[in-house]
């Protein structure tokens, strides 16, 4: 089987942009395709035939438009800044006609319409407020949106106030929105736990909400904000300073993963259905330093993790709801995206 992907990294130590890799299983290798000229890429999505990457150098805040090519080549359509700083996600609306952006470094959301790839200018909503933390959390810091799939609500989550909040998708009219007035269409952590990341269920209204700060997992029903539970990523031995990166689900929802940053490996949960609750499983090494991101392949039978700081891509194959080792590794500068199209 052969399995390609996308990979975003930063702009560093020769980095090229983005590449294009493939594992082939059957013949034990993996490789890199082609690669595209960007500046540092650090996160990227796909609708249909269109790829988004976010452009995070300094506190530039840009992104950029591909169309992708049978072949995967890829043929840049536009570049926008974003109008914020420290552009670090992004994320297509179900009809991929709105790209909304996330700028970390200021706290604001871009919305862009978007013309079969080609972006038009942003408008920009702003949260306000802080957290705890004072090296962290000084003001807002927006650091993901996601569609709910069974509302179609955008969730922005916000790692500088401590807490997901809902906006109606087809109507971000307010323009600046104080932390104290949005508890009642959020997901609200304890403070200085610092959200990062959420997944949602397809199946059910269960979402789990990844927070770098403490590292922890929040699950939440996401019918009515209710928490259900909260649940570390690291081992009860952990002694390292570490911070947590990407969630992400398997493709059948039976588990969810974690990554952590500083202990470098990846927390295995396995989730009650019934319930939205999880139980940690394990906690397996990486294979490099700091996982920034990991991707499961579209039949859930392998997982790559791209190792940020030790220039890496690890492949794993699945046995049973854990990421087992593999022999196959990709040496890609700074990586900190994977992406299966």
């Amino acid at each position: 089987m052969k399995y390609r992907a996308y990979i975003g990294t930063y702009s560093v130590r020769a980095s090229l942009g983005i590449y294009l890799i493939e594992a082939d299983i059957a013949a034990g290798s993996i490789k890199i395709l082609n690669s595209w000229q960007a500046n540092s890429p650090a996160f990227l999505a796909v609708h249909e035939k269109i790829l988004y990457s976010v452009l995070e150098s300094g506190g530039y805040g840009g992104i950029a438009s591909w169309a992708i090519s049978d072949d995967g080549s890829l043929s840049q359509l536009s570049v926008r800044q974003t109008g914020g700083t420290s552009s670090c996600h992004v994320c297509a609306s179900p009809d991929g006609k709105k790209i909304f952006v996330s700028n970390y470094g200021d706290g604001t959301l871009s919305v862009f319409d978007s013309n079969n790839g080609v972006l038009g200018e942003p408008k920009l909503y702003a949260h306000s407020g802080h957290g705890p933390n004072p090296v962290r959390q000084k003001g807002p810091h927006v650091h993901c949106s996601q569609i709910d799939p069974r509302s179609g609500r955008l969730c922005v989550v916000d790692l500088g106030i401590d807490r997901a909040v809902f906006y109606n998708i087809e109507d971000l009219t307010i323009e600046e929105i104080a932390a104290e007035k949005i508890s009642a269409g959020s997901l609200i952590t304890e403070p200085g736990s610092g959200p990062r990341h959420i997944v949602f269920s397809r199946t059910s209204s269960y979402a789990w909400l990844v927070c770098e700060l403490s590292s922890e997992v929040y699950a939440f029903n996401v019918n009515n904000g209710q928490r259900i539970g909260v649940y570390s990523t690291l081992p009860a031995d952990c002694s390292v300073e570490s911070y947590c990166a990407a969630i992400k689900l398997s493709p059948d929802e039976k588990y969810l993963y974690a990554s952590n940053r500083g202990h470098d490996s990846i927390a295995c949960f396995k989730i009650n259905p019934a319930a939205g609750a999880l139980s940690l499983s394990a906690v397996i090494p990486s294979g490099g330093r700091s996982p920034r991101d990991f991707a499961f392949t579209v039949d859930g039978a392998f997982c790559l993790a791209a190792n940020q700081d030790s220039d890496n891509i690890i492949v794993f194959k699945m046995e049973n709801g854990l990421p087992a080792a593999t022999n196959l590794r990709l040496e890609i500068p700074s990586p900190v995206c994977v992406l299966f199209v």
